[in-house]
C-alpha cells in the first residue's frame, strides 16, 4: 500500500492554481472575493445600442422652411397647439 500516491498539500495546490491562472490568463482569486470580472468580461452593449438608432439628419424641417419662404409648409404641431388653446379658452368661457 505504500506505492499509492499521496494527496498534494494545500499549499502545493494553491501554487498550482496560481500557476495555471498565469498560464491561462485568468484571475487568481483564492479567497473567492467578488471582483466584478464576470461583468467586465461581457460584450459591450454600447455599439449595439448606437447602431439601433438611425443617424440623425443634419438638415431639419425648419432649415427647409427657411430656405424656401415662398412656399407655405404646414406646421402641424403648432396648428394643433393653437387649436387646443382655442378649445381651452372656449371651455373656460362655457364653465364660467
Amino acid at each position: 500500500m505504500s506505492t499509492l500516491l499521496r494527496r498534494p498539500s494545500a499549499q502545493r495546490l494553491r501554487q498550482l492554481l496560481k500557476t495555471s491562472c498565469e498560464v491561462f490568463q485568468t484571475v487568481y482569486n483564492p479567497d473567492n472575493i467578488r471582483t466584478g470580472n464576470k461583468i467586465l468580461r461581457r460584450k459591450m452593449k454600447g455599439p449595439a445600442a448606437i447602431s439601433y438608432y438611425p443617424i440623425e439628419s443634419p438638415v431639419k424641417f425648419r432649415h427647409i422652411r427657411a430656405a424656401f419662404p415662398m412656399f407655405e409648409f404646414p406646421n402641424v404641431p403648432d396648428e394643433h397647439r393653437i387649436a387646443m388653446n382655442e378649445l381651452y379658452v372656449v371651455m373656460n368661457l362655457a364653465i364660467t
